[in-house]
């Protein structure tokens, strides 16, 4: 379980920010350029080995290093804290914390031009180049964001998804206007309490008070009218979920196909409702009685727990809506369902059917769940926590969804997340799955050049072309 107040509340909101861009700035831009790493483009299959950490200084910024075991092109993107942070039309300050949102939250846009940061500096909201990682935006003047997520098709590439209060809006960071607005029937706590999504296709997202959730279709298609027609489901009030030790909403989201509404509870109970296209209203959707879980019924919507977790479409079983997380049953290691369970776990959402995704044998424990790679679907990328001795020991590690346990193994997070959520890796793969950004203070096998209270981000690329 996450925990509360952490997910999506932005830094005060930018003193620098950026006039509109003409059409075309982002074309051309100069680069800083990748590096030729000998292991580029192979990467760490082996799902049994264990792998030790070398120490390894920090890398200075935008210059790429080639750390081993893996061998990845690995490059600091954020500069050190008090250095100018120069925009094309404006001057800033890098910040002590400066890094990506969270591992559930896209930060590339869905074209790959533009990287969302935040900055404890200025400004707090910042999009560098999403290739070369030189800064190029600050926040609009005026745009008020709360929550905000990418919008997900390359027509909308640069509009951000954003939440803040009664106030649903699309709004492009490059030419700084509102595209879509919507005025919800009353204030609303981020995009699903901060840890919600929309469907893949931009249409349909899920908001919530902390007690009522309601669905929008932002994108009505036919036989609804079109946008600027407002269709806003009817909200219900999902803690009175049956459960003896009671129901505190920790997110809700739509499913990617946009069939399902997920509410989980504090205790990472998850429940599934179905969603009536035709009313967007949604009730528990029940489940086969001998579907696997440990809180609620099969009957009620429950399926098998699973922590920091997030969904996808999974390609190898007729793209069926999935959520992927840690075993939160406490049973890895035992056999449920006639399956030997690791610690990272899939669960199809319209019968609870279970997937064990990693052998529990001498397995770390994975920390955060990201299927943000909607371009590569069929992978599933984990942060696992510091453990030495343990395989994915403080890796990033991609698993298959296919139940074969086969990885990709891609960094060390190299960061001391102890009492401090910010210093948390959060990895997340850009849309393509071929890079994945995360944070880190450097303090573990840094060769004693982190600071415990500097975190930034880095990106680890595995392609072995040469920069464009």
């Amino acid at each position: 379980m996450a925990s509360s107040g952490r997910r999506f509340a932005p830094f005060v909101l930018a003193a620098v920010a950026l006039i509109a861009q003409p059409p075309g700035w982002l074309d051309g831009l100069p680069g800083e350029g990748r590096i030729a790493c000998g292991s580029a483009g192979r990467l760490l299959s082996d799902p049994g080995a264990t792998l030790a950490a070398p120490d390894v200084p920090k890398p200075a910024y935008l210059t790429p290093i080639c750390p081993g075991p893996f061998g990845l092109n690995v490059t600091r993107i954020a500069d050190d804290p008090g250095r100018p942070l120069l925009l094309p039309d404006a001057r800033g300050t890098w910040g002590a914390d400066a890094r990506h949102h969270y591992s559930k939250d896209q930060p590339w846009s869905a074209d790959g031009r533009l990287l969302a940061l935040q900055n404890s500096g200025s400004p707090h909201q910042l999009f560098v180049d999403g290739e070369t990682y030189a800064p190029r935006l600050g926040r609009c003047r005026d745009y008020a964001y709360g929550d905000d997520r990418w919008h997900p098709a390359p027509t909308h590439a640069h509009e951000r998804i954003n939440v803040r209060d009664r106030d649903l809006t699309w709004f492009d960071v490059v030419t700084c206007t509102t595209t879509r607005r919507w005025t919800l029937p009353f204030p609303v706590v981020g995009l699903g309490m901060g840890e919600g999504n929309v469907s893949f296709d931009g249409r349909y997202v899920a908001l919530s008070d902390g007690r009522r959730a309601f669905l929008v279709d932002m994108d009505p298609q036919p036989p609804f009218a079109p946008y600027p027609t407002q269709r806003i489901g009817p909200a219900l009030d999902v803690t009175d979920c049956g459960v003896s030790s009671g129901c505190r909403i920790d997110w809700v989201s739509v499913s990617p196909s946009g069939d399902y509404l997920v509410v989980a509870f504090q205790g990472d109970y998850l429940r599934i409702y179905d969603i009536a296209p035709a009313t967007l209203a949604f009730a528990p959707r029940p489940l086969p009685a001998g579907a696997a879980n440990c809180h609620g019924t099969p009957a009620g919507g429950f399926i098998y727990d699973v922590g920091h977790a997030d969904m996808t479409l999974n390609p190898f079983d007729g793209k069926a809506d999935i959520i992927v997380g840690q075993e939160h049953c406490h049973n890895a290691g035992r056999v449920v369902a006639g399956k030997l369970l690791g610690r990272v776990m899939m669960v199809r959402l319209r019968d609870g059917a279970i997937t064990p995704l990693t052998d529990p044998t001498n397995e770390a424990y994975p920390n955060h769940v990201s299927t943000r790679n909607s371009d590569r679907l069929g992978w599933a990328y984990v942060s696992y926590y510091p453990a030495p001795g343990k395989r994915f020991s403080d890796e990033i590690v991609a698993v298959k969804l296919d139940g074969s346990k086969a990885v990709e193994r891609f960094a060390h997070s190299r960061t001391d997340r102890t009492n401090c959520y910010r210093c948390e890796a959060h990895a997340v793969p850009s849309r393509d799955g071929r890079r994945v950004l995360w944070a880190s203070n450097w303090m573990v096998a840094g060769a004693g050049t982190g600071a415990r209270s500097v975190i930034q981000a880095y990106v680890v690329d595995t392609r072995p072309d040469t920069a464009k």
